[in-house]
């Protein structure tokens, strides 16, 4: 039989993604057994919206209030420091790039990469844009240092990121953190922006009853 699935799209330098990380994992592990979960790489900076930090500084300093505020999500010191200074690029496409590699290498840990790419960002202050940075948090997964180093040159994994932001766009995804159900060959866009796990369970239990 097979399973019904939950399309994640997320962007790994999205703040409200990172206050949605502890929600997205208690979904799949609440209905893991009910589908099958994707991550997908929204693509929110990139092209013509890659830019330093410090282009939108005072505005990301007010939106990470409000992401604490709302999914009780802390923001490291390392990370304030990499906000003050304002030189880093906001680059989507290594961290895409990253994602895409462990979704090869790795496929049922794609949903927990994700959430350790956004706590090393947010927390541990790492540089997306450096594979090096990566090095300390393939371990866990399990994935050899050079085999990832390798595979994030090669440009395949780039055109593999790039793939998911189209998907994302043929999705109709317009803002992130965006969570979308197949179910029986029907698309429902459940969740759009950050939604507390309640509001999404039930949401989600909803649809099933509307096709039973």
């Amino acid at each position: 039989m097979i399973k019904d699935t939950i399309y994640y799209v997320y962007d790994p330098l999205c703040s409200w993604c990172y206050g949605f990380s502890p929600v997205i994992k208690k979904l799949k592990s609440t209905y893991k057994d009910q589908f099958d979960f994707q991550v997908i790489s929204g693509g929110m900076q990139s092209g013509e919206r890659k830019q330093p930090v410090s282009a939108i500084r005072d505005y990301l300093k007010g939106a990470y209030k409000d992401v604490t505020q709302r999914t009780g999500v802390e923001f490291g010191d390392k990370f304030m420091k990499v906000l003050e200074d304002g030189e880093r690029i906001l680059d989507s496409i290594p961290p895409s790039i990253a994602l895409s590699i462990v979704k090869d290498l790795r496929p049922k840990e794609a949903l927990n990469f994700a959430a350790t790419i956004q706590e090393a960002i947010y927390f541990d202050g790492f540089n997306w844009n450096i594979v090096e940075a990566y090095f300390p948090y393939l371990e866990t997964y399990g994935i050899d240092q050079e085999e990832f180093r390798r595979k994030f040159e090669d440009p395949i994994y780039k055109e593999k990121a790039l793939e998911d932001f189209k998907l994302a766009t043929n999705f109709g995804v317009t803002g992130f953190p965006s969570v979308i159900l197949k179910k029986e060959n029907k698309y429902y866009l459940i969740a759009q922006g950050f939604v507390p796990f309640e509001q999404l369970d039930a949401t989600i239990k909803q649809v099933q009853t509307s096709q039973d």
